[in-house]
């Protein structure tokens, strides 16, 4: 069994794609340093939450039973293991102390990634608008507040003191890791810093081009797609052609690029925002967690909220965005349709004429039978 696992937890939107893309592409380098990132594909850490969350998991479904798997390899490892899903910090008491009690008898550490509320509301809420919710910025921001909004994207995901009250009483607090993500305008590279140095590696070997953080839409961008919502139909209701098309696709390939200005939340969440984050930092600073970074990160707060909001983007800005959008899409639209042809064509030219006469020389003697 590995000696040691780091369990990464989350939080959702504090750079777990960009952490997660990065060490899967070099998992060879992990290994050579005792480190095993085990499972196919990432998908399957996410599916291992899903079975240990209980969700309906046919037996037919190749992804069923990850959680089972996951542990498997890192029973045949005799180094450290990693397993890193955002989703993992929405585990109940029960479900933590199963995966502390299916991963003995290695020492378990629990790493959480956060960062300020004032940038973790608008990111969430992007989230969810790009696949089932439909609700204004605002509304969102009602809804977390008053805990009606369940799952991933709502508060039971950023519940800092719940989160880390539930891991602490099946993790010491001492092997609770805390890392800060720094705030805009820190050096790129800071956030990795921690994290390796968290996870006691050399990454000097480590291929670094390979991610990017998961950027945002501006208030524009973000309210040119919650236009866009009602109009979805056919294959795009379906959740993974949703997530495909409407999210990468839409939202990260066509509108992202578009580098619109950022937003925060109306003065109207100032104060509770304040409050919130002050009990993340107070949670976390008499937990006796380690820290890793700097807890002032967690209290940064919004540069104005006088600035763009995507409840109060006006028309001829989305027609702006939305005229960009189109030109983009023609664009690769375009692309798509050149290579098509260009692989119709050599189909084609591979179709001699020798081969044409026996296919028609055997329709004959087909039809001839008949």
């Amino acid at each position: 069994m590995a000696s040691r696992v780091f369990l990464h937890i989350g939080l959702p939107k504090s750079g777990t794609t960009f952490l997660q893309t990065t060490m899967w592409a070099n998992r060879p380098q992990l290994r050579r340093q005792g480190l095993l990132y085990p499972g196919r594909e990432r998908l399957d850490h996410f599916q291992a939450f899903q079975q240990v969350r209980g969700a309906n998991q046919s037996g037919a479904d190749a992804r069923a039973g990850a959680w089972d798997r996951l542990v498997a390899d890192l029973r045949g490892w005799d180094g450290a293991g990693l397993v890193s899903h955002e989703f993992f910090c929405m585990s109940t008491l029960e479900q933590a102390r199963r995966v502390v009690e299916d991963l003995r008898p290695a020492q378990v550490d629990v790493v959480l990634t956060a960062r300020a509320y004032w940038l973790q509301f608008p990111a969430i809420w992007q989230e969810a608008l790009k696949m089932n919710y439909d609700g204004g910025f605002d509304q969102f921001m009602a809804e977390a507040f008053a805990g009606e909004r369940r799952g991933a994207w709502g508060w039971s995901s950023q519940d800092l003191p719940a989160i880390l009250g539930t891991w602490s009483q099946v993790v010491p607090a001492e092997r609770i890791h805390v890392i800060t993500v720094p705030p805009p305008g820190s050096p790129r590279d800071l956030l990795w810093n921690r994290w390796v140095s968290t996870l006691g590696l050399d990454d000097s070997g480590f291929d670094l081009g390979v991610s990017y953080p998961n950027e945002s839409l501006g208030a524009a961008q973000a309210a040119l797609l919650r236009q866009v919502k009602p109009y979805l139909s056919g294959p795009l209701s379906d959740g993974p052609t949703r997530h495909r098309w409407v999210r990468r696709y839409f939202g990260h390939e066509v509108l992202v690029p578009q580098k619109g200005e950022r937003f925060y939340p109306s003065d109207d969440y100032r104060d509770e925002l304040r409050r919130r984050s002050a009990q993340a930092v107070e949670a976390i600073g008499s937990g006796g967690f380690d820290v890793v970074g700097d807890l002032d990160d967690l209290l940064t707060e919004a540069p104005s909220t006088t600035g763009p909001h995507p409840d109060r983007v006006s028309d001829a800005e989305m027609v702006q965005v939305a005229a960009r959008a189109i030109e983009q899409m023609i664009r690769d639209m375009r692309a798509m349709t050149i290579e098509r042809n260009t692989w119709r064509d050599r189909a084609q030219a591979r179709r001699t004429p020798s081969s044409l006469g026996s296919v028609r020389r055997l329709a004959r003697r087909v039809r001839g039978r008949g």
